[in-house]
């Protein structure tokens, strides 16, 4: 009976023993499954960030192919709308007055364009000039204007798409405002003509603010575009 009996219990070793060893493999083929797993993920991983790394050299490419196209076309911008600071003479100018004006493409765009010094076809041309740098600026640099400008050299306008400025622009069908940006005495609104000054400021503003350029709010509009134009083409540098 002792002896069946240690028998019995030595089966029953025998078959725990199995059990153990059974599941000591099956957690072992759960841990080689696991490790390939995790391998195959690290494999993925790598392979993923050489594609992003890929990806990341492609984009540099072509955001620094993208910036010198831009560039080139600035360079252009400057040759046909170059922008100078021009000394006035001195008969020209009281103590009061600056001893300086901005010109574009040889024309003068007065700090204030209602001075009669300046005749009103050089003011609207002026502005008209100004117009469409503005304009060609914004879309090779890809950025939006606030307000839509009609460049239609010395009969060029902006309008105010919401009619938010409560001036009395010309009205259209729809709710926006049309603002003249060119200078005809007895005919155009001295205060029409300084709120479109207003938006076209705004407009410029925004092309610097969006290429963090530095600048002065009280600089003439010429001189923050050229602020802007030299900056980009000389690649951050003022």
């Amino acid at each position: 009976d002792e002896v069946e009996e240690l028998r019995k219990m030595v089966q029953h070793e025998q078959t725990l023993l199995e059990k153990e060893q059974q599941l000591i493999s099956w957690e072992a083929n759960c841990l080689k499954t696991i490790m390939s797993q995790v391998q195959q993920l690290q494999d993925e991983t790598i392979d993923i960030m050489k594609a992003v790394g890929v990806e990341r050299t492609n984009l540099f490419k072509s955001n620094f192919r993208l910036e010198s196209h831009r560039i080139r076309l600035l360079r252009q911008l400057q040759l046909v709308f170059p922008i100078r600071l021009c000394t006035l003479p001195q008969i020209a100018t009281s103590p009061q007055q600056l001893n300086h004006q901005y010109t574009i493409a040889g024309l003068a765009l007065p700090d204030d364009v209602h001075n009669s010094s300046s005749t009103d076809d050089q003011v609207s041309m002026a502005l008209g000039l100004t117009c469409h740098l503005v304009s060609l600026t914004s879309k090779y640099l890809s950025i939006p204007l606030r307000y839509r400008m009609v460049c239609k050299f010395s009969r060029s306008a902006i309008i105010d798409e919401l009619g938010r400025g409560g001036m009395n622009g010309i009205n259209n069908k729809s709710s926006a405002v049309i603002y003249p940006l060119f200078r005809e005495r007895g005919v155009v609104d001295p205060l029409q003509l300084e709120y479109g000054l207003v938006l076209l400021t705004r407009d410029v503003d925004c092309l610097l603010r969006t290429r963090r350029v530095e600048y002065h709010r009280d600089w003439n509009v010429l001189a923050k575009m050229d602020r802007l134009m030299k900056q980009i083409i000389g690649g951050g540098r003022s």
